[in-house]
């Protein structure tokens, strides 16, 4: 019954509404066959109702006036009042009123028909003129006609044409069917609508010339019982089974009708037709077609039967409508019991002569179109416990190793000592050195036993743990780069009152302990102020990074990199570098190992200090000191600045971290601010504008490198034009002019740079699009693995993030440059999509690009350096396993991968004539919504790409067989329809190159127009 209580949640509403569509669909009769029911929709079911396709159909997607209770309720009163007229009792006194008989019915009298009075001379077979008029008069029926006048007509019209149920909520009352009647919609509960079958219907053949492609594609036949498109099952069998003379429909097959297989594909059914010839035929039935059935369950066979005329002249629609929903039908005269379905499990064999036809039934998966998430989200699983435990263990032998150095190298040192000042100093560090120590070994210690202990097993706390080891670890890199700064001084003290200038300065006993936020006094500096923790410069001019990375040096272990004002803070005086440590072989006389720095020395004076100590050097051997090494890989760099969201350890293997630690520092984020103020004055947030400023991007962009020559590194570089401090005008324009973000940063051993392109845009684009924060966007960032693409024609460098999200893929330069343009564009459409409400959103495809950068690094120490252009894109797979991975581009030059037969896993990618060759035998089908949901979004998707000349895109299916899924998206949609793809269109046309004169993967504009996008049959 229907569900009249108001509720309030969505999920009620569906609910409510399903149980209406079944209660009413056990009361009403669709079909004459008294074994034939049909199950409410799928939609309508509770997988349907949590289905990812449910959010773009209003809630009310079956419509019938019966599911409108005040129709239900008008033509109730309708029925009985038929019902009181047809029989009313004669002076019968009803509440006081006394019911009178009902008067006679008016009728109407219809002119006798031509054939009374026609003359008929001839037999029946011989005159169609007398065959027709016969067949009208029994049309016609008699000439007494009834005339009931409906008190209920006018009553049951006006909520029909008036609203006919109108949406319940504000999203519905958007959709442009709320305003129809109910004579323009489809009553689905209306048996007349149900007089009908519907069944995509196909045919291929394996050796004809089409194939891999069928025969005759993939198209839905409506066929109305005993009308059009409908014929009997006996002139189906004769016409096109038995008839030797039938061909096959396309013209560029000429296999015979026996190599092709025909499929009647309806709902999760599917009835396939073989044809096999015999040697001989069944003796004593020469020219008349027999019938016979076989279970594949318990090998029974029926009696061999001739057709009988019944049989024959069934429809064949009927026939189909049987094996498709009559599965309760079994066999009735039997010897052996069976009782396996007739239409459902057995083979029906027709044969006729020595050709056989076999009909068989069998069930098909029906797969769920899954399209990218209008939003995304990033489920923050956590480092396991044991990998923590592993690390923590780990930590603990590098904090061992480190200080079992730093003792060796105490002890030797402690041996040339020749004063008691110099004794105290040693006795100072032995007792800094177990301080440090001990600290590091009771924290790694608390938190080995509060995980074994307390089972730290949420996400966010492993998480916590995971961030704390690595402040950690860089907490241990500056305290022995501190160390190596103390140690290296050592050997020269007793040099050092010759360049003191405060002979009354106070010795600092104890350094502070290691860590990475501390307060340091003015008069007191530690140490560890002189570690190469540089700032990172933010740079807003539209120069090339080449002219960063030439100021790199290779044979040098410091950190000499231009150091330049953050966006926050132009008015400030820039930075200076860390102190340079030397290589192994290399003499110095550094600062005082206590102070970290001359205090009250102005830069002449530390000039002086340095020259003189130069010269000592030179003349004072074997004073070269060999620096500990970091306990960690080369590759692997933690002397970093301070981080504003999370702390990041960069990784030259993994490129993802270079870009989290970018998006990580404070840096950064004034940077954005800075941006985002400038984007508020100069209106730069409208497209129109960005626009205008394409040519000054196009000028800076990677394609077109600067001709200027790279700046010399050191101090002397901030003094160049390019890089002064440009006044508050000049700097607005600037920032206005170019929406990128270059970011450097250092350690002892390398460098690094990174540049965010359109950084404004894409940070807004990710608050609308992404549900988690831009905190779990940066840790998943932090690392990345190699991802192997196998049977992709790119050849492109793919790695993909450690928890699965997202994918990185290296871009080549024109890429880039398309990109620019494409860019503003890009950042409407997703974000307007994601903006609109539910169902007035259309449906899109676009695997959604969250950031491209430009990273590169150069580090001294292993002599390794590289440069690459990446974009940041959603993984469409996440969390899923994927049986099969599909790349299409719509055609079959070239488009095919050789693997093992029966190993097409997901971890080949494969290409259209693999997916073609795939469905021939196991064909992929979805469901009616799922088709109208993926013709949308092509649609949407082709005409938004077409009308910016991106032509050059692929259509990315995987298949999840956990979950009956199809995911589908398009990926590699950057490059525009150039001179270069222009002329590869032009040449692959003519079949030149070979190929056959197959359609090549990039064609123009007009092929792509949302009215020639043909869906893929093979799936849909």
């Amino acid at each position: 019954m229907f569900v009249a209580e108001q509720v309030t949640s969505s999920d009620d509403r569906l609910k409510s509404i399903s149980a209406a569509f079944r209660q009413e669909l056990k009361d009403i009769i669709l079909c004459i066959s008294p074994f034939i029911s049909f199950k409410e929709p799928f939609l309508l079911l509770p997988a349907g109702l949590r289905c990812p396709s449910r959010d773009y159909f209003p809630e009310k997607v079956y419509l019938s006036p019966l599911l409108n209770k005040d129709f239900r309720e008008l033509d109730g009163r309708r029925k009985r009042q038929l019902l009181k007229d047809a029989a009313p009792p004669p002076g019968c006194v009803t509440n006081g009123v006394a019911v009178l008989p009902a008067a006679p019915r008016s009728i109407q009298v219809l002119p006798s028909h031509r054939l009374t009075s026609m003359r008929i001379a001839e037999q029946l077979g011989n005159s169609q003129n007398l065959a027709q008029t016969l067949a009208d008069f029994r049309a016609q029926g008699g000439r007494i006609r009834a005339r009931d006048a409906d008190p209920f007509a006018q009553a049951r019209e006006v909520p029909v044409a008036k609203a006919p149920v109108r949406a319940e909520s504000e999203e519905e009352r958007g959709l442009p069917q709320s305003d129809m009647t109910w004579a323009s919609k489809m009553d689905c509960l209306n048996p007349v609508n149900h007089q009908r079958l519907c069944v995509l219907f196909s045919s291929s053949s394996a050796q004809s010339s089409n194939a891999p492609n069928p025969c005759v594609s993939p198209w839905i036949v409506t066929m109305e019982f005993y009308g059009k498109n409908d014929l009997t099952l006996g002139i189906f069998l004769e016409r096109y089974c038995f008839r030797p003379s039938y061909q096959c429909p396309s013209m560029f097959c000429e296999t015979p009708m026996v190599h092709h297989i025909r499929r009647f594909v309806h709902g999760s059914g599917c009835v396939q037709i073989v044809l096999k010839e015999l040697d001989s035929p069944v003796p004593g039935y020469q020219h008349t077609i027999l019938n016979y059935s076989w279970c594949r369950i318990c090998k029974q066979v029926t009696p061999v039967v001739p057709l009988s005329n019944d049989s024959w002249s069934m429809s064949f629609a009927k026939y189909l409508e049987l094996r498709f929903y009559g599965h309760q039908y079994t066999r009735r005269a039997n010897a052996e019991p069976c009782g396996h379905s007739i239409h459902k499990d057995y083979h029906q064999y027709f044969s006729y002569n020595q050709m056989v036809a076999s009909f068989s039934y069998t069930s098909v998966r029906l797969l769920e179109i899954c399209l990218p998430p209008p939003q995304i989200f990033i489920r923050n699983q956590g480092p396991s416990n044991n990998s923590l435990m592993q690390d923590l263990k780990d930590f603990s032998q590098k904090v061992t190793q480190v200080y079992l150095a730093i003792d060796d190298r105490l002890t030797s040192l402690k041996t040339d000592t020749f004063s008691k000042t110099r004794e105290q100093k040693m006795e100072d560090l032995f007792a800094q050195k177990d301080m440090e120590e001990a600290e590091l070994r009771s924290w790694i210690e608390k938190l080995q036993a509060r995980l074994l202990s307390c089972g730290l097993d949420a996400p966010q706390q492993l998480q916590a743990v995971l961030e704390s080891v690595v402040i950690k670890k860089q907490s241990l890199c500056e305290t022995l780069q501190s160390w190596n700064s103390r140690l290296q001084d050592l050997p020269l003290s007793g040099t050092e009152d010759l360049f003191q200038q405060e002979k009354g300065r106070k010795r600092l006993s104890v350094p502070p302990s290691p860590g990475r936020h501390r307060q340091t006094d003015d008069s007191k500096t530690s140490a560890l102020e002189s570690s190469p923790r540089n700032p990172s410069p933010v740079v807003q001019n539209g120069e090339k990074e080449d002219r960063y990375m030439s100021t790199l040096p290779s044979g040098s272990g410091s950190s000499s990199l231009l150091q330049l004002p953050s966006p926050g803070e132009m008015g400030a005086e820039p930075l200076s570098s860390g102190p340079c440590f030397p290589e192994q072989d290399s003499i110095s006389i550094p600062e005082d190992v206590f102070d970290g720095h001359l205090l009250g020395s102005n830069d002449s004076q530390v000039k002086e200090k340095s020259t003189m100590k130069a010269i000592l050097a030179t003349l004072l051997p074997g004073n070269s000191y060999n620096p500990i090494p970091f306990p960690f890989d080369p590759d692997k760099h933690y002397l970093m600045y301070e981080h504003e969201r999370v702390p990041i350890a960069v990784c030259e293997r993994e490129p993802s971290s270079i870009i989290a630690f970018a998006l990580s520092c404070k840096e950064y984020k004034a940077a954005l601010e800075e941006l985002s103020k400038v984007a508020v004055k100069t209106g730069a947030e409208d497209i129109a504008q960005t626009n205008s400023v394409g040519e000054s991007r196009v000028k800076n962009s990677p394609a077109k490198p600067n001709e200027a020559a790279a700046l010399p590194s050191g101090r002397a570089s901030m003094d160049a034009d390019p890089l002064k401090e440009p006044d508050g005008g000049d700097k607005q324009k600037k920032l206005a002019g170019n929406p990128h973000i270059e970011l450097q940063f250092s350690d002892a051993n390398a460098k690094f740079y990174c540049r965010i392109y359109y950084a404004e845009e894409f940070h807004r684009m990710r608050e609308e699009i992404m549900k988690s924060s831009e905190d779990d966007f940066v840790r998943s960032l932090s690392h990345c693995v190699n991802w192997q693409a196998r049977g992709g024609k790119s050849g492109a460098v793919f790695y993909a993030t450690e928890d699965d999200r997202f994918i990185l893929k290296q871009m080549p330069r024109l890429e880039v440059q398309s990109f620019l343009d494409f860019a503003p564009h890009y950042f409407t459409y997703i974000t307007g999509a994601v903006q609109q409400k539910v169902l007035s959103r259309p449906p899109h495809r676009l695997a959604k690009i969250l950031g491209v950068y430009r990273i590169g690094y150069k580090n001294s120490q292993n002599n390794t350096e590289k440069k690459l252009d990446l974009l940041v894109m959603e993984n469409l797979f996440y969390g899923r396993k994927m049986a099969q991975v599909f790349d299409l581009k719509g055609s079959l030059r070239n488009r095919n991968v050789k693997t093992d037969s029966g190993k097409e896993s997901c971890e080949v990618v494969l290409l259209d004539e693999n997916l073609l060759r795939l469905v021939h035998d196991n064909p992929l089908y979805i469901r009616a919504h799922c088709k109208a949901i993926l013709r949308a979004a092509i649609h949407s998707d082709a005409y938004f790409l077409s009308s910016h000349l991106i032509i050059d895109y692929s259509l990315l299916v995987g298949r999840d067989d956990a979950t009956d899924q199809l995911v589908v998206g398009i990926i590699d949609y950057i490059r525009t329809f150039t001179w270069d793809k222009k002329l590869e269109m032009v040449v692959k046309s003519t079949g030149i190159l070979g190929g056959q004169g197959k359609m090549p993967t990039v064609v123009s504009r007009s092929c792509t127009e949302p009215g020639s996008v043909r869906p893929w049959t093979s799936i849909s």
